[in-house]
């Protein structure tokens, strides 16, 4: 890649940032000057009982740890060896074997192990003290001291400095889902440290939470970085707030996230799977947020409570783009939205115009999921085009990921059409075209078209532009097995048919060996079919359910 390509990408990259991003990462670049104390405020000791969301067996002995499908010995590796991803050193410093069932009763041993962080891992310096890993061990710590009450003096000193190190520079230069769990930090240490209306770290928090909480929750319900992932962490972080919301002060808006988590928690409903599995748009990957049945049972013990109209069929998230339609044994969902929001498209993928497709509760059409973050060919190739149920032009992806997190150019969806009315009846179709190529040559144009009926899914792919290559893929989940009979490739499992699926149009189809990534760390191989021709061309696929 020329320097000019780099210039260029890194121009179309920074244009969409805010000013206040570009301050402050600027400002990051210099040395803190808060110190440690030795002095803290009083703290809350007794409370009314807490139940909050408990986590996966992480750990069995406070010794071996495993987070994304890695396991690592605490007393061998330490806190921040370098020879370790930084997100399983995020995962270690977040504490979250903290609210794991089997360490109720570890008084003396989670105590010892909280020292031995303290001890090790001075004020300010390294991984630990990034200010969302201090985030989460923050909240972590406040919810273990609420339920057990336990914790020492000087771990309550800790807390204390690690919250006036956070509110003292929160993640504004990266914004979104960071921010949002540095404001819920404070204010559970407000919570703790018994902070009134008046507290300089009580209304920074509270200015943080009422400016996001518009933002990042659109009116569709979803959270605005379009990652199920992120969206049902966020559903958590509204709950929590909820269940501390008695111990702060009068002005906490408790009823507007509680208007925020019931729309948010209806539009999780329509994105996941019978199994509960999330659908794989963006990253998002299974054993990373909670699943959607404990997010509900906490929403019941707060009294919140969700409605799902269970003879809707066609959903139309206007705000966020997903369009999802669900019947009987029938579950779709499409992507014609943004990748994400403008200024912040760090967990995009190039997945505009895919889709995923389930039928008889089992996966079949997926995308390929996530399994890396940091900066690698393979979280290239994950957020790539190509490894998405969608059409690739020219082997180019259809917005410019690069880098881990940056994207610079960005695909418009634009067009997004539908059929139906209030009552849905079959079958229905909607369209949708996005414009990410339009910067290649003879700018080519992308349209897909879905209809669906009781017994069958048409899919048409349109693209404009003379002379370029194109490729349409086709995703199938490890469970199931591809049989081509004639022109006809039958989707099974196990000896069950699922569906007969049909090409057209196409210069070429083949089956390929691919990977699927449904958590962090792990891969899978799977099959997919993919569609060759040069444009303008026109391909047509039937789904015919079985």
């Amino acid at each position: 890649m020329t320097l000019y390509i780099k210039i260029i990408r890194l121009f179309h990259t920074v244009k969409f940032l805010k000013f206040k991003q570009i301050y402050w990462r600027f400002l990051h670049l210099f040395p803190r000057l808060i110190r440690q104390v030795n002095t803290k405020p009083s703290y809350l000791i007794q409370t009314s009982s807490f139940d909050f969301i408990s986590k996966n067996n992480i750990t069995k002995n406070l010794r071996d740890f495993c987070f994304l499908n890695k396991t690592y010995n605490l007393y061998e590796v330490g806190w921040d060896n370098k020879d370790i991803s930084k997100l399983w050193r995020y995962n270690l410093h977040y504490f979250d074997f903290l609210l794991q069932d089997n360490m109720l009763e570890k008084h003396q041993e989670v105590n010892k192990i909280i020292e031995k962080w303290i001890e090790e891992n001075k004020f300010g310096k390294g991984t630990a003290w990034e200010p969302y890993p201090t985030s989460i061990r923050i909240i972590n710590c406040i919810k273990w001291h609420f339920e057990k009450k336990s914790l020492s003096e000087n771990i309550i000193l800790s807390l204390w400095n690690q919250t006036r190190w956070l509110a003292n520079r929160p993640e504004y230069h990266i914004l979104g889902n960071h921010l949002f769990v540095n404001s819920k930090a404070l204010l559970f240490s407000c919570a703790l440290f018994k902070q009134e209306q008046n507290s300089v770290i009580y209304n920074k928090a509270l200015n943080i939470l009422e400016k996001e909480l518009d933002e990042q929750f659109l009116n569709d319900g979803a959270h605005f970085e379009l990652s199920p992932m992120y969206h049902s962490l966020a559903m958590e972080d509204l709950l929590d707030l909820l269940s501390i919301s008695g111990l702060l002060p009068s002005n906490f808006p408790a009823e507007k996230i509680k208007e925020k988590l019931v729309k948010g928690m209806e539009w999780l409903e329509t994105m996941i799977y019978n199994n509960e599995e999330l659908s794989h748009f963006n990253d998002s990957a299974n054993g990373i947020a909670n699943k959607y049945s404990d997010l509900k049972t906490y929403c019941d013990r707060l009294g919140v409570y969700i409605f799902i109209d269970k003879n809707k069929k066609l959903f139309h998230h206007k705000e966020s783009g997903y369009i999802v339609f669900k019947e009987n044994n029938v579950h779709l969902i499409a992507d014609v939205g943004k990748v994400g929001p403008d200024y912040l498209p760090g967990h995009a993928h190039a997945d505009t115009l895919s889709f995923e497709m389930s039928l008889k509760k089992q996966r079949i059409i997926v995308n390929s999921g996530t399994s890396v973050y940091g900066v690698s060919l393979e979280r290239n190739r994950q957020r790539s085009t190509s490894s998405h149920s969608t059409v690739e032009v020219e082997k180019q992806n259809s917005s410019e990921v690069w880098s881990g997190f940056r994207v610079a150019r960005r695909a418009k969806p634009f067009n997004v059409e539908f059929n139906y009315t209030d009552i849905i009846t079959l079958p229905i179709s909607f369209s949708a075209s996005h414009d990410g190529y339009k910067r290649l040559k003879n700018s080519s144009i992308h349209k897909r078209s879905w209809s669906l009926n009781i017994e069958y899914c048409d899919i048409e792919d349109e693209i404009s532009g003379k002379n370029n290559f194109v490729i349409s893929r086709y995703f199938f989940h490890p469970d199931i097995e591809i049989k081509k009979q004639n022109k006809i490739f039958i989707i099974s499992k196990e000896n069950s048919n699922f569906a007969e699926i049909s090409f057209f149009n196409a210069v070429e189809v083949e089956i390929i060996n691919s990977t699927y990534h449904d958590e962090f760390g792990l891969t899978k191989l799977n099959k997919c079919i993919q569609l060759k021709a040069i444009s303008p061309c026109n391909f047509k696929i039937k789904i015919k359910y079985l």
